[in-house]
């Protein structure tokens, strides 16, 4: 008879490559949808206490300064991503001795990367957002809200690659206690600064920059005591060869979802000449839509994840039984919220404001809208093992034909060829999602992600 140690019980916890693929699948996800569940929660208050406090110019200039920093947030979430990869293959190979140099090379070169892309963001934020055309009743609090949340960006920076170390070797559970005491942290944050301190706009940014550099205590700790990496200067060193390797999954990824979000911040301009109740209107609907993809963002980092670590040792079987399972549990959440957004679009619109100019505006647009979270849910499980295996530079490709190919070549010309005016703006999300989850599918059936995409 074998007996496993409770330290063994423990670090098979985190073991993709054992264990029934379903109970592993599900209980890595869970941790990471309930995270993501907290964070949207958190994004829907922060619109909600400043709609009904600020006021729908309030909304607009979150809304607009939040597209801004997501382009940045997308391009932290790719790189570190990166790192999450190569360690994931690193653990299923049995190669774990590298993993605290890999952790060292990522924090040190992150950390610079971040005080790079505040200098550029404090320098060109204001054009940025003028160039967006931002209505002129939101523009000088959606500048002062987009400089005080990019000082903390190297905050977001650290949390990333410590919670992508986290995940690479199983770990979800850390990233939701961080996130969940962050985000009770910072709506307590919010609600004072923005109600009875009266700061407006800049007092849910200064909320949030708190509440993110205890998230890196929290989740630093978390790192610490699991010994992956202990902080000590002479680990805090970039190893250029392992720099490289990251940088090779990392980027694509940092493309992918940055173009993405690039893609949202430029259609925000055609948001915009519908005026701030459609803006208004647009946000909000966007933090709807956060929701409903919850579910499958959770299954595609954990089928990354299982990914990763099983292609390191050849049990390719594990991660198709991970697809279809991931599939499964994706297109169901996603497919209830949609109804939920048939049959009651203003009592959710009405949760960030009470303006029936904004809910008259936003109702039709929500009802489309949430149609792409339905075809996102199996594009988002197809990317999870195409990155998972190292392939990322064909995400990003699948990046390009939904962000500017489908979503904002349809977006011009349903506005410019079309009298289906803000409501066209909705349907060319949905057909964005379709065109790059065919091609993702097709290059799943073509089995070329079998070959990892990664030399360890």
């Amino acid at each position: 008879m074998v007996v496993v140690k409770m330290e063994d019980k423990k670090a098979l916890r985190g073991d993709l490559t054992v264990g029934s693929v379903g109970k592993k699948l599900i209980t890595f996800a869970i941790p990471l949808a309930i995270a993501n569940l907290v964070q949207a929660l958190y994004n829907l208050a922060d619109m909600a206490i400043v709609g009904h406090f600020v006021g729908s110019a309030g909304m607009s200039a979150v809304t607009m300064g939040g597209l801004v920093i997501g382009v940045v947030l997308a391009v932290i979430q790719g790189l570190s991503n990166g790192a999450s990869i190569f360690i994931s293959q690193l653990f299923g190979a049995g190669k774990k001795d590298q993993i605290q140099r890999v952790i060292g090379t990522a924090f040190t070169g992150y950390a610079a990367l971040a005080l790079i892309f505040t200098g550029l963001l404090l320098g060109l934020g204001k054009l940025i957002l003028v160039a967006l055309k931002t209505p002129g009743e939101a523009l000088e609090s959606a500048i002062t809200y987009l400089f005080i949340y990019v000082a903390g960006t190297i905050f977001v920076y650290l949390y990333n690659v410590l919670a992508a170390a986290l995940r690479g070797i199983g770990k979800s559970s850390p990233a939701m206690v961080a996130v969940v005491v962050t985000a009770i942290l910072n709506v307590v944050l919010d609600l004072l600064f923005v109600g009875p301190f009266k700061m407006g706009v800049a007092g849910a940014a200064i909320a949030t920059i708190i509440s993110q550099c205890v998230s890196v205590i929290i989740i630093a700790v978390y790192v610490k005591k699991s010994g992956l990496f202990d902080f000590k200067l002479q680990h805090l060193a970039i190893d250029w060869k392992q720099l490289g390797i990251i940088l090779k999954i990392g980027i694509p990824q940092a493309l992918q979802f940055g173009l993405t979000n690039l893609s949202f911040l430029f259609i925000s301009g055609f948001v915009n000449q519908y005026g701030v109740f459609a803006s208004a209107a647009s946000g909000a609907t966007s933090k709807i839509w956060a929701f409903e993809i919850i579910p499958s963002q959770a299954v595609q980092m954990g089928l990354m994840t299982l990914t990763a670590q099983n292609i390191a040792c050849g049990k390719l079987d594990r991660i198709r039984k991970g697809l279809w399972i991931s599939m499964a549990i994706a297109f169901g959440f996603s497919a209830l919220f949609w109804t939920a957004g048939q049959l009651f679009p203003d009592a959710i619109l009405s949760i960030f404001t009470s303006d029936p100019g904004v809910i008259e505006v936003g109702r039709g647009y929500l009802k489309i809208f949430v149609l792409s979270g339905v075809i996102e849910s199996l594009m988002f499980c197809f990317y999870g093992v195409i990155a998972g295996s190292g392939h990322t530079f064909f995400n990003f490709l699948c990046a390009i034909i939904s962000a500017i190919v489908v979503r904002i070549s349809l977006v011009w010309v349903f506005d410019t060829f079309t009298n289906m005016g803000f409501h066209g703006i909705a349907w060319a999300y949905v057909c964005a999602p379709a065109a790059s989850g065919l091609a993702a599918l097709i290059y799943i059936l073509s089995g070329r992600w079998k070959k990892s995409g990664i030399k360890l």
